[in-house]
């Protein structure tokens, strides 16, 4: 497939000489008595999802996220530093593996790769850190992520938001006619494109063709050896527009080089940072998944944001981890809510849902719930089951958080990175060494419960509405506006973080490891306190980092 105008087709002269292709032979689960394992982590920028998430995905499996400077990340608007990251990451001798995004190394993160200012030259400097790693390191383990862009620009509160939605039809529109041939709708292309100004159009499309080609280089990378493994997710995407035309390209291109067996294309983004740091713990473990629908099959629905069947995706973010989808007996059971073939039918799906889940968990299996149903939410009829029939404690994880790719990713990783060190618990000295990776893992299933329902469902929705009532834009807060809201938002999540502690946690026995036969497990009696406050100057998401306390 071409691209009429649109993009260049690949980075001739661009690519260095390839070095010799490391063996792929991650290091081994970090467990009980053994050294920590650290991964070195540049993250797609500096939010929660993006960085607390892999974080506490690492520490649940007693492993530890090695972090850039935090002045080197930049923040909201402001872009990170690039280059001083490629410096850091010439310092991170003593590391395991590495994750590392693109969008941050090369162009200062997710909100700066959808502009048109940081230039090809630049960021191809700043990428030149990886092929240094290879050569330095031969035997590392580098695990990359590119973004696919999305088809919206980032809203700025300034007159560029006017062309938003009309720049959203437009790469659809174009899409259809000129690479999928449907003329019929090419007036109502044309006007569209005429509500637009030259020069937003111009923007969009440079933005649009340096990632490509970034895109491209980074898969060439996989087939030269210089990165292990390549994911490239797709960034709030849609059965149609650039952004899958694209897709059919990288596509192409990573079936020509015959990478196909090291490199994924799904729909996602943010979730992608932690589920590549759950792919280097679990290295050599090779998780199976069945995976339980709590309605239509994910062969037949496709979320919100995504062009792909929701199926698929489970089975390209499983891939992307390092384990496999099967039909019969597996490792884990990931219990995924979709939607009913009727509204009627909803009530008794998830009865039975939550049903399923509660025999599977009586009987000791592994469990993850993606709850990938409603875009930045839980969906709370689910969430309201399982607090009434279930041991939340009991799960692997839970995720149900931004679009369907997020809300999969970010439980996926979480579960399977338990799950690898439980697995590898049998082996070391001392109760003692279990305790920190099973608290660390209580706080984070705590943290996507209460930060999934309701901070979505209930505390934000009243922080919006409380802003807008002041005349404030809720996603565009001033410095001040936004000292206001710290302390309003804390003042509510705090004790809403107690109280559902209090109401699902405590008491309740949570698996630290075993020992051939023996299970060791210890109770959560506290909770201890709760950080929380907004990272950007907006009421999307919010910190949110609780401790507990074991008995």
């Amino acid at each position: 497939m071409r691209r009429r105008t649109l993009l260049a087709t690949g980075m001739a002269g661009l690519s260095t000489v390839a070095v010799g292709r490391p063996a792929f032979a991650g290091p081994a689960v970090t467990g009980p008595g053994k050294r920590q394992l650290t991964v070195a982590l540049v993250p797609l920028d500096d939010r929660p999802v993006n960085t607390y998430a892999a974080q506490m995905t690492a520490a649940s499996a007693g492993a530890r996220v090695q972090l850039p400077p935090r002045e080197t990340l930049g923040r909201f608007f402001t872009p990170g530093d690039g280059a001083a990251i490629a410096r850091w990451l010439g310092t991170t001798t003593s590391v395991d593996g590495y994750v590392i995004s693109v969008s941050m190394l090369a162009y200062g993160g997710l909100i700066a790769s959808r502009t048109a200012a940081p230039t090809l030259a630049a960021a191809l400097a700043n990428l030149a850190a990886i092929r240094t790693l290879r050569s330095t390191r031969p035997e590392a383990v580098i695990e990359v992520h590119d973004t696919i862009q999305r088809l919206a620009i980032t809203s700025t509160g300034t007159e560029l938001d006017r062309y938003r939605d009309l720049l959203v039809s437009w790469a659809k529109l174009y899409d259809q006619v000129t690479n999928l041939g449907q003329e019929e709708l090419r007036a109502q292309l044309d006007t569209v494109r005429a509500q637009i100004p030259d020069q937003v159009v111009e923007d969009y499309l440079a933005a649009r063709a340096r990632n490509h080609q970034v895109n491209r280089l980074m898969v060439e990378w996989v087939a030269d050896g210089t990165i292990n493994h390549l994911v490239l997710s797709e960034d709030d995407t849609a059965p149609v527009g650039l952004a899958r035309a694209e897709r059919v390209e990288l596509e192409a291109l990573v079936d020509e080089l015959g990478v196909s067996d090291r490199v994924e294309i799904f729909p996602g983004a943010d979730e992608v940072n932690a589920l590549l740091v759950a792919r280097v713990v679990a290295a050599g473990t090779g998780p199976t998944y069945r995976v339980e629908y709590a309605g239509v099959s994910g062969e037949d629905w496709t979320a919100q944001l995504e062009g792909i069947p929701f199926a698929e995706n489970i089975r390209r973010h499983v891939t992307s981890v390092g384990g496999r989808v099967v039909s019969r007996d597996a490792d884990i059971v990931l219990a995924v809510n979709t939607p009913s073939t009727a509204p009627a039918q909803r009530a008794a799906d998830l009865d039975a849902f939550v049903g399923r889940i509660g025999k599977l968990l009586a009987a000791g299996t592994p469990l993850i719930v993606v709850d990938p149903l409603i875009v930045n939410k839980a969906d709370h009829d689910l969430v309201a089951r399982m607090e009434s029939h279930l041991d939340l404690a009991a799960l692997l994880s839970y995720s149900g958080w931004n679009t369907g790719g997020n809300a999969l990713g970010l439980a996926l990783s979480h579960g399977t990175a338990r799950w690898a060190y439980l697995r590898a618990s049998g082996s070391g000295f001392g109760v003692p060494d279990l305790r920190a990776p099973g608290q660390a893992h209580a706080e984070y299933l705590l943290y996507r419960f209460v930060k999934d329902d309701p901070w979505k469902n209930i505390v934000q929705v009243e922080a919006y509405a409380h802003a807008r009532a002041r005349g404030w834009d809720p996603l565009a807060l001033t410095p001040e506006q936004k000292t206001y809201f710290d302390g309003w938002v804390r003042e509510r999540l705090v004790p809403v973080t107690e109280r559902y502690f209090a109401d699902h946690f405590a008491g309740h026995r949570i698996v630290l490891g075993r020992r051939g036969a023996k299970t060791f497990t210890a109770t959560l009696t506290r909770f201890e306190s709760a950080r929380v406050e907004l990272p950007w100057d907006r009421l999307f998401e919010v910190i949110l980092e609780p401790r507990l306390q074991l008995a």
